[in-house]
């Protein structure tokens, strides 16, 4: 019985962490692309000690970001404390295109990885950096 009560506290509070976030899109999208960011450290890191095999899962990780991106800039969530400019919603189509773009590079370098050639590594890396570059030059305000 006390171990139901258990599960059950906890589920609520997993709920209600869910709910939480989901109420904040401002503060989810900024610990993602935190994330992002340590992830893109990760990954110059493994390559910088040869170590290519580390740079797939990173970049699934990633790539699995890049598809939750639109779901974090709903309409709405461009007041507050935020670095996204508002032409995100002016042109949500082109944005949602870019971070498609993201995912895909990201899936390439994840391919490129699994491969253990360095060299298509770094390629596909510096292409996935400059498909963030491209989302910054035109959505996110420094």
């Amino acid at each position: 019985m006390l171990s139901r009560i258990a599960l059950a506290a906890t589920a609520a509070l997993l709920l209600t962490g869910s709910v939480a976030l989901a109420q904040d899109p401002i503060k989810a999208r900024q610990a993602g692309f935190d994330d992002l960011k340590k992830a893109m450290g990760e990954i110059k890191d493994a390559l910088g000690k040869d170590q290519v095999a580390a740079v797939a899962p990173v970049a699934a990780r990633i790539g699995a970001f890049a598809t939750q991106i639109p779901g974090l800039f709903p309409p709405g969530s461009d007041k507050g404390k935020t670095g996204a400019k508002e032409v995100i919603w002016a042109n949500f189509p082109d944005f949602i295109a870019k971070a498609k773009g993201l995912e895909d590079a990201a899936k390439i370098l994840t391919a490129a990885a699994a491969t253990g050639d360095k060299a298509a590594t770094g390629k596909a890396f510096a292409a996935m950096a400059d498909s963030c570059k491209a989302c910054h030059q035109r959505y996110r305000s420094e």
